[in-house]
């Protein structure tokens, strides 16, 4: 009976070893594929309120403090007189990667994600062979603007919508023209997908229109990972119609302040049943260039994958 025991002890010793050993190479497996790698930056830019880590070249980094700068005098102009926005705080942290293969390389499992902000990093690349190199960076810096300057808690619709809002946005001599389309910017070039006919009846039955109710409660809509460029086009187009209608761009601070929820969204904008139609104008008027009838729509670039939130 002891020499039985004994054998048994020494089986389960060595169970609890192999069980050690696969846990040590799972743990291995997930650290090599979710960690992200050592990385050192050659320059570090400051500007008023910017600090930024970069591999790019100087005159890249230089671009980009310009116009991270841009943006942020332009949400400042826009909500400084939200209760929550702080005037004074530490510098914003960014760091900018040379080019895509690095940033991908030194933070692994991206998916399709062009960018990202984890508080108190935006991190993300100079992509030099694209019309406009910074565009993915805007869109993550206004994320970390709503978080850290702004300190909003939004919905998801309203959080996407507004940093989709700036960073579409046209860049004229220094400044921001906010709600100005730039063509060449993402979801842009997926605008095909959306509202496919002027009727708003079709377009909800063929899928190209989800409904305004399943977009504000995240419920309810197709799937959002088959769907990804779909939601964000929504997502952009209903900021855009929020801040530059005139009978409701008043009422927008105060959507922000409450989150954006359905029940604040109904109380300040209006019933869905009578915002959902003038939306969808909106959007047929932006799809046949009417929103900005004196700026003719550039060429436009290679559709790529949709960032992942």
């Amino acid at each position: 009976m002891a020499w039985t025991s004994e054998r048994s002890g020494g089986k389960f010793r060595g169970r609890e070893k192999r069980l050690l050993l696969y846990l040590a190479l799972v743990l291995a497996v997930a650290a090599w594929k979710f960690l992200p790698r050592p990385w050192t930056p050659a320059i570090t830019l400051e500007t008023e309120h910017y600090r930024i880590a970069s591999t790019a070249s100087r005159e890249q980094t230089e671009h980009v403090g310009q116009v991270v700068e841009v943006l942020y005098a332009a949400y400042a102009s826009r909500f400084s007189s939200l209760p929550t926005f702080q005037n004074q705080h530490p510098k914003l942290s960014l760091r900018l990667y040379k080019d895509r293969a690095e940033m991908r390389r030194v933070n692994p499992n991206l998916g399709w994600a062009e960018a990202f902000y984890r508080q108190p990093l935006c991190h993300a690349y100079y992509s030099a062979g694209e019309i406009n190199p910074h565009q993915w960076l805007l869109h993550e810096v206004v994320h970390q603007l709503n978080e850290e300057v702004a300190h909003l808690k939004l919905e998801r619709w309203l959080d996407e919508g507004v940093a989709e809002y700036f960073s579409t946005s046209q860049i004229n001599e220094n400044r921001l023209a906010l709600g100005r389309i730039d063509y060449n910017t993402y979801p842009l070039w997926w605008l095909d997908l959306l509202a496919t006919t002027p009727d708003l009846k079709a377009n909800l039955g063929n899928g190209s229109v989800i409904p305004l109710r399943a977009i504000l409660t995240g419920a309810g809509g197709p799937s959002l990972d088959r769907e990804f460029n779909l939601y964000d086009l929504h997502w952009w187009t209903l900021a855009h119609f929020l801040f530059e209608s005139e009978p409701h761009r008043g009422a927008v601070l105060e959507l922000l302040r409450e989150g954006g929820t359905l029940e604040s969204f109904e109380r300040l904008i209006g019933p869905l049943e009578q915002i959902e139609p003038a939306w969808h104008a909106h959007v047929r008027r932006i799809k046949t260039g009417h929103w900005q009838p004196n700026s003719a729509r550039s060429a436009r670039p290679s559709r790529r994958a949709a960032r992942l939130k």
